[in-house]
């Protein structure tokens, strides 16, 4: 009886030593992200025997923020997740967990992240959550359209005004139907860009002690009256932002401003040789930072610690090196430049060391409920400065009294 009762005391123990903690997580990565996110994750997995990681994708950006805020109003949020605008939906509900685990754990250098990173990270001057997913935009240049329109494809331009030139030099219109079929310069984002010609003319974007938008003054206006020379000039085409990408891929776009994670998808893919260098400046050199976020949804406080405990296996300096080199994101911490297979990859991909360097420049800004309706009003207020509805000190206008109103209205 004696030893029946301590088998079952021997099993007992084993069982709760066996006890996993499963946890979900979901994340808005697709393609060779999602599968180098992945990756990263069973590694974690498999490593230890307690904690057992559900991943969900939860579509692309937009998808994952609608249904985050579902989750949200239905108590159904996950454990965590890789989220667009992270920030929004924690530290905007008193959510800061994550930063209390930092704090105590002496193993965590959150010194060792780039400062810039952490404002991406933070809901009214407070870190919510963890870097991970992130990138600028840069200058993608065409070099065999440089080249064929007389301009040196090792000198991409430098400031607007050279932006402006090359890129005019490039438009042409090769059917002579009286419509160019090559344009100079287009983005798919552009109200990610426009952000960057804000920040570029010394503009913030909004006044965080007032909750203020910022684009309807002289700075302000400016860049839109850049943006409006663009078209006027022939430099870019009207309305066709949707199909930017596709046109430089397909030889037909000068120069592209986009995403620096498109330098790892697209090194060794084009029929043509392309480069990549900083985006062009104003009166300083500026860009916005993107991409999404490490976030903890408070749960039980065993649930909670397996969270923080896949967070921190996810931003390693080697995981975050790992992640960069496959999928063409930027290494959020410092000491990840310092690793033998980053300084192999920049020494073989020159490309890749353009969108580090350009880090020095990022700027992250405040983070506010309304960040999406925001980048919907300035693609509107763009759209009317490009197809002469406004003009662009009109649209400034417009779109600072817009974005006012929906603030107002959500503080009541």
């Amino acid at each position: 009886m004696k030893k029946v009762l301590l088998c079952i005391m021997v099993v007992s123990v084993a069982v709760l030593t066996m006890a996993v903690t499963e946890i979900t997580f979901w994340y808005a990565l697709s393609g060779a992200s999602g599968e180098s996110f992945k990756a990263i994750v069973e590694e974690f997995n498999t490593s230890q025997n307690d904690v057992l990681v559900k991943l969900v994708y939860s579509g692309n950006y937009a998808d994952t923020a609608q249904k985050i805020t579902a989750a949200l109003a239905a108590n159904t949020l996950p454990n965590g997740g890789i989220i667009p605008a992270g920030p929004i939906f924690t530290g905007a509900r008193g959510n800061f967990v994550l930063l209390d685990y930092m704090l105590k754990d002496p193993e965590f250098d959150m010194d060792d992240f780039y400062p810039a990173l952490w404002d991406y990270s933070k809901y009214e001057g407070k870190i919510c959550a963890v870097p991970f997913n992130i990138s600028t935009p840069v200058l993608y240049y065409n070099k065999n359209l440089m080249r064929a329109s007389g301009l040196d494809p090792d000198n991409p331009p430098q400031t607007w005004e050279e932006l402006l030139e090359a890129a005019k030099a490039i438009t042409r219109d090769t059917n002579n139907d009286g419509i160019p079929d090559i344009w100079g310069v287009d983005m798919s984002d552009p109200s990610w860009i426009f952000k960057a010609f804000l920040l570029q003319n010394e503009n913030e974007i909004i006044d965080v002690s007032t909750m203020t938008p910022l684009f309807d003054n002289q700075r302000g206006v400016e860049a839109a009256q850049f943006w409006k020379r663009l078209i006027d000039e022939k430099a870019m085409a009207v309305g066709q932002h949707s199909l930017a990408e596709k046109m430089f891929l397909g030889g037909t776009l000068g120069f592209y401003m986009g995403s620096s994670n498109r330098i790892g998808r697209w090194q060794g893919t084009t029929s043509f040789e392309f480069g990549a260098a900083f985006l062009p400046a104003g009166k300083v050199r500026a860009v916005p930072i993107g991409g999404a976020v490490a976030v903890l949804f408070p749960k039980t406080a065993k649930e909670d610690e397996a969270t923080y405990r896949l967070i921190k296996w996810l931003t390693t300096s080697e995981n975050a090196a790992k992640f960069a080199i496959e999928t063409g994101y930027l290494p959020t911490r410092r000491s990840s430049l310092e690793l033998p297979i980053t300084q192999e990859c920049m020494a073989s991909t020159p490309m890749w060391r353009t969108a580090f360097e350009q880090m020095e420049f990022a700027f992250a800004y405040w983070h506010f409920n309304e960040m999406g309706t925001m980048d919907s009003l300035i693609w509107e207020a763009l759209e009317k400065i490009e197809r002469n509805v406004m003009s662009p000190a009109d649209a400034m206008k417009w779109l600072s009294k817009e974005l006012e109103a929906e603030i107002e209205a959500n503080l009541e």
